[in-house]
């Protein structure tokens, strides 16, 4: 069975952690005194954002790294990734233009009080970082679609593993020497700082190359684990996620990465045959990861919008909360909003992927004829053409 082929027999599992982990940032996002949010499992959303820079990393390497010996393979690659990150975020980002827009309208004339003035945070200088994906590097608090730093920061990911493994094609030992050396002086300076949004270039460099090497190690076939052995290190996951909350503003904070490493090494050295993978491959979970690049996307507008609506709501029937006590910290309100609010993030991210997304994202497969041209020049570079005999 070829490595391809294993791919993409795991897919399916890997897809269902991709849309949970996003579920439970959603929910997280939202906040809110119910019990159905106001829990640890909940509360430990942030931590699966380390989760999707591993399984990126992994992923990523074991479908692209071989591809990576050719320029026209990394450019066929940068564009890839190009099509399938960047269309979303800048639609978003678009959409918050207008909700801001809607701020400063209704503060203009409707009197309407807002905690943060329009187009003060979200101004043309942070608008210009989040167009040219530099908002990651350059800016130190999120602004407009607040989740955009992670997209920004694997993109750099990307062209950083690009790099590298075009530059030492052929020196595999030394390209995984590069890799961890990333990771590490990234893991060094996480244990310094925090694990907020303000060092998520750093958060993402230790998750993603982590992944390149977790994807070295499984190449390697040298890692096998058993059936019980999976089921030990969920059970330990699970209890990890279940407890706490656990911060993510201390420098010890970066050391819950290696929950998800664990998980993903147990997942792909284990077989295939089993009772938890068998559960993550039923479909509903695995189209809710297919489309999990829009919930993480959308989520952030969804709630602002239902979130402002409410407010008004309560306005206009003050009796639904307690006097002083704001919106979101009703658990009726709370129960309502997840009601509302979880479905139709489900919805939109369905539409977008079907009619937004991934006809983008299909047009990879029309390579322009410049990039053959790469390859054929460098390829002519190493093949000199041979004497007649």
């Amino acid at each position: 069975m070829t490595r391809k082929t294993q791919l993409h027999q795991r897919i399916a599992y890997f897809e269902s952690l991709r849309g949970l982990g996003a579920t439970s940032i959603v929910l997280y996002h939202l906040g809110g005194d119910t019990v159905f949010i106001d829990n640890n499992l909940v509360n430990n959303g942030w931590m699966m954002l380390d989760f999707f820079f591993i399984l990126s990393g992994c992923v990523i390497s074991f479908a692209f790294l071989p591809q990576m010996d050719r320029p026209g393979g990394v450019v066929h690659f940068l564009w890839g990734r190009f099509l399938r990150v960047y269309p979303l975020h800048i639609v978003m980002l678009l959409v918050f233009v207008g909700l801001e827009l809607v701020k400063y309208a209704g503060t203009q004339y409707a009197g309407i009080a807002a905690d943060t003035p329009a187009f003060a945070e979200n101004n043309l200088n942070s608008f210009l970082h989040n167009v040219f994906l530099t908002n990651v590097l350059m800016l130190d608090h999120m602004t407009w679609n607040k989740p955009s730093w992670s997209v920004a920061a694997e993109f750099w990911a990307y062209g950083l593993f690009a790099l590298a493994a075009y530059a030492l094609r052929g020196h595999r030992p030394l390209f995984l020497g590069v890799c961890a050396l990333i990771a590490a002086g990234a893991f060094a300076y996480l244990t310094q700082h925090t694990m907020d949004s303000a060092y998520g270039m750093a958060r993402c460099l230790w998750g993603f190359f982590l992944g390149v090497l977790l994807a070295a190690l499984l190449d390697s076939g040298r890692v096998r684990l058993s059936v019980p052995m999976l089921h030990v290190v969920c059970i330990c996951v699970a209890a990890i996620l279940l407890t706490g909350p656990w911060p993510h503003d201390h420098g010890w904070s970066v050391l819950f990465t290696s929950v998800y490493f664990m998980l993903l090494l147990a997942l792909f050295a284990s077989p295939e045959d089993t009772v938890v993978k068998r559960v993550l491959s039923h479909p509903f979970l695995v189209r809710l990861g297919t489309v999990s690049f829009g919930i993480y996307l959308i989520h952030s507008a969804v709630w602002w919008v239902l979130a402002q609506a409410v407010r008004v709501v309560v306005k206009l029937v003050p009796g639904l909360v307690q006097p002083g006590q704001d919106a979101l910290e009703s658990a009726l309100v709370s129960n309502v909003l997840l009601l509302i609010g979880l479905p139709l993030i489900y919805l939109l991210a369905e539409l977008s992927y079907r009619w937004f997304e991934k006809p983008i994202y299909d047009l990879r497969f029309r390579q322009p004829r410049w990039v053959a041209e790469l390859d054929r020049r460098a390829e002519a570079q190493v093949t000199p053409p041979q004497p007649p005999a």
